[in-house]
């Protein structure tokens, strides 16, 4: 947010006189956009500078998700925001950041400025320290003021008086008794209880605390369940879905597996990012012509949206799994991530370059890298680093193979170094699932992960070459050709 952008939006009481430079909430929005976590962050930045001078410009103004994706992030007025969670997403890595400031560079501050869960509009409060701690309002753009203690004044005033009356209808004398004043004790909720025999007063307050004792016994029982459940420690996944950081969960393009069919030509993350495709729509033409494939219908396979049954799949799986903690567990469409979510998250990739191609960001520090470098085009993986008994090719698509599918496991560190990756791929969505099913049944992949335990408890990153055999469309249960770990 800049001077220019905000300037005579922050006036007191409409008069004009305070200067948006002076404004407390401005200073503090400007220190925070100026710290090195939002600079290396564009798109958080201009998320927060955003909301900032739209709530200044308009207090009480509801910013809804959908106006955000068009306005900050570029999206069509259209778009389905269930589907696309970009919004979602970066306002959980906002909230994150903003943490980390009021609790490093900005510990000092007499101002915070928190993004509530369920909105986002920023609000401005004092810092804890300096809170009243009696009906502590929050101060928000435009408003200050505490309203706790009004509103709960209102309630207590709201309430009907209450007289007590002497009751000596049974014995043991006279004794006060509650009573609403303008409300007959019939009326009460236990009214009619006082109005009935003592032998079925008892019998209903035993049904009741039999009814009562039932629930909390179910509730508790599911509360453990849950308890432990959340805090078992799977070796792959307590390492994927953490405390500390979003984990992304990415689903391959199909469009672009297409694309990639009709063509025979791959396209570059850097040609993905950038949409330049003009290197493979030449190839378009070379296609047998029964397939009536223009240069119009391949980039029409470009501009879908598509995702495969394999990979809706793994994400019914994934999504199910305990330590996968809904508010930190985000979606994405291939197109949709940015550098800075492989960087700061962690990652789980579902399908190979082809469809992902943020997986070439990985490649160079990986033995078994997706390849089509063969004369017919064909996929295999190549084995950089063969180790004994091992090859350096693995393919579909030889005499001996053309039985088999393969796949790779990949778990490696994020780009910086603070998160994990976990890359599923196959030559095929047929080699993937095998993966798949490996990667999430315990019993098969734990005790693979035990013999690899380091000293401390924890697994190496590593990566895993899996061999499968065809059964119709799809894979009998893979086994383990190559493990290479990385130290």
């Amino acid at each position: 947010m800049t001077k220019e952008t905000s300037a005579g939006l922050l006036e007191e009481n409409g008069e004009g006189d305070r200067l948006p430079g002076k404004d407390p909430r401005y200073q503090l929005v400007e220190r925070i956009l100026a710290t090195p976590d939002f600079v290396r962050s564009p798109q958080i930045s201009k998320f927060l500078s955003y909301i900032c001078t739209a709530t200044f410009e308009n207090p009480g103004r509801n910013l809804s998700e959908q106006h955000i994706g068009v306005e900050v992030f570029g999206r069509e007025p259209d778009y389905d925001s269930a589907a696309d969670t970009i919004v979602r997403s970066h306002a959980l890595r906002l909230r994150r950041r903003l943490e980390q400031y009021f609790q490093k560079a900005g510990r000092g501050e007499s101002l915070h400025l928190v993004i509530p869960k369920g909105s986002y509009t920023p609000v401005f409060l004092p810092a804890p320290e300096q809170r009243s701690p009696v009906g502590a309002g929050l101060v928000g753009a435009g408003e200050i003021g505490s309203v706790a203690d009004e509103v709960a004044l209102e309630r207590f005033e709201a309430q009907p008086p209450v007289t007590f009356r002497s009751v000596s209808e049974r014995p043991g004398g006279p004794r006060l008794e509650r009573e609403v004043v303008g409300k007959p004790l019939a009326s009460s909720p236990l009214g009619f209880l006082r109005q009935t025999p003592i032998v079925w007063r008892y019998r209903f307050l035993t049904l009741f605390l039999v009814i009562l004792s039932a629930a909390v016994s179910v509730a508790f029982t599911l509360h453990m369940r849950t308890h432990f459940q959340r805090n078992r420690r799977h070796l792959l996944w307590s390492r994927l879905f953490t405390e500390d950081r979003p984990t992304q969960l990415v689903l391959g393009d199909s469009g672009l597996v297409l694309f990639h069919a009709v063509t025979k030509q791959y396209v570059s993350l850097h040609d993905y990012l950038s949409k330049d495709y003009s290197k493979q729509l030449p190839f378009v033409e070379r296609v047998d012509p029964a397939f009536r494939v223009t240069p119009q219908f391949a980039e029409f396979l470009l501009g879908r949206r598509y995702t495969s049954m394999v990979d809706a799949t793994t994400l019914s799986r994934l999504v199910r799994l305990p330590e996968a903690i809904p508010e930190r567990t985000l979606i994405h469409y291939s197109r949709d991530m940015h550098i800075e979510d492989f960087n700061s998250d962690n990652v789980i990739m579902i399908g190979a370059q082809e469809a992902v191609p943020w997986v070439e960001l990985f490649e160079k520090h990986m033995d078994f890298v997706f390849s089509t470098d063969n004369p017919d085009k064909h996929a295999s993986f190549l084995n950089r680093n063969p180790q004994a008994e091992e090859v350096k090719e693995y393919s579909s698509y030889t005499p001996v193979t053309s039985t088999k599918v393969y796949g790779v496991i990949a778990f490696l560190p994020n780009l910086s170094g603070n998160g994990n990756v976990l890359i599923v791929e196959g030559l095929s969505m047929v080699g993937t699932e095998a993966a798949i099913d490996l990667v999430t049944e315990d019993d098969r992949i734990l005790p693979m992960l035990q013999n690899i335990r380091k000293p401390d408890g924890s697994i190496p990153h590593f990566e895993m070459l899996i061999e499968s055999d065809t059964l119709g469309e799809g894979a009998g249960p893979a086994r383990v050709v190559a493990l290479h770990l990385h130290e």
